[in-house]
């Protein structure tokens, strides 16, 4: 499959679409170059598309808001983040139990729409699921929290294990892999990733698309993250230099881990399309 042959699209954020001065908390969004035109081009072609962020401090729609007033026709519903994976996930899975949750709005409002009960880290006696997303003001209470339900056999969930992000600062921390990293060192259980990498987001996004995940485009900056998922799930993955990978980084990749097209900055995929 080409590029331009599938049926559904997936595009990274932070790094592909837009730079912006703080990824965590969605300011000083900048489009990237022909962005926009990408975007509009397939809105015209009718072929669906999805942006999707491993951040998880803001809500979709406020980060589709945000993406809208850089420039980039994106609806609410076509912005995507980990929590709301999470929320599907646990639906599916653990129906009924409820959730010790770790981050502000942009986590727990997926959680509650899904009409997943929550519970604080004060009545936290016996909680079904720990779910750790970026949550800047994570305390030592919180830490013991978690580790106490995982100890009593919670399965552990983390937005995103991505180290950093990409920003017009350079490098950013990524709270909730640190975090995570954190309670793992502590009690040994291995968090399941509902961001990306993890197939769980192609998953969902196929659901949604109504179609396969070897008919979808991935679009990101980073081989870890969007070219690792889409290898992973056999879509088309496409790998933009402007962002947290560079040409250097993909010679240094095997082969099989390697991106299906490499383009200098997303605008390079209107002659593609």
């Amino acid at each position: 499959m080409e590029f331009a042959e599938a049926e559904a699209f997936v595009f990274d954020v932070d790094g592909t679409l837009v730079l912006s001065d703080d990824p965590n908390a969605g300011g000083g969004l900048e489009a990237l170059t022909g962005a926009a035109a990408v975007l509009k081009l397939l809105r015209e072609s009718g072929k669906p598309f999805a942006c999707f962020t491993n951040g998880s401090g803001q809500l979709p729609a406020a980060l589709a808001a945000k993406l809208r007033l850089a420039g980039l026709d994106v609806s609410d519903d076509e912005m995507l983040t980990p929590p709301v994976v999470a929320a599907e996930y646990i639906r599916r899975r653990y129906a009924g139990d409820p959730v010790l949750a770790f981050g502000n709005d942009g986590v727990l409002e997926p959680l509650r729409a899904a009409g997943i009960p929550l519970v604080s880290v004060g009545d936290a006696t016996d909680p079904g699921v720990v779910l750790i997303g970026a949550d800047p003001s994570f305390t030592y209470d919180k830490l013991e929290a978690a580790c106490r339900a995982v100890w009593a056999g919670a399965p552990l969930l983390v937005t995103s294990m991505a180290s950093f992000f990409a920003s017009r600062r350079g490098r950013m921390p990524s709270t909730s892999g640190a975090i995570a990293a954190g309670i793992t060192h502590v009690t040994g259980a291995e968090p399941v990733v509902v961001g990306k990498p993890s197939p769980l987001v192609i998953e969902v996004l196929a659901e949604r698309f109504g179609t396969r995940p070897d008919h979808m485009a991935v679009v990101g900056d980073d081989l870890d993250l969007e070219i690792r998922m889409a290898r992973q799930a056999g879509a088309y993955s496409v790998l933009v230099l402007s962002g947290n990978s560079h040409e250097s980084d993909v010679a240094l990749t095997k082969a099989e881990h390697q991106p299906d097209l490499i383009v200098p900055f997303v605008g390079a995929l209107l002659n593609r399309l």
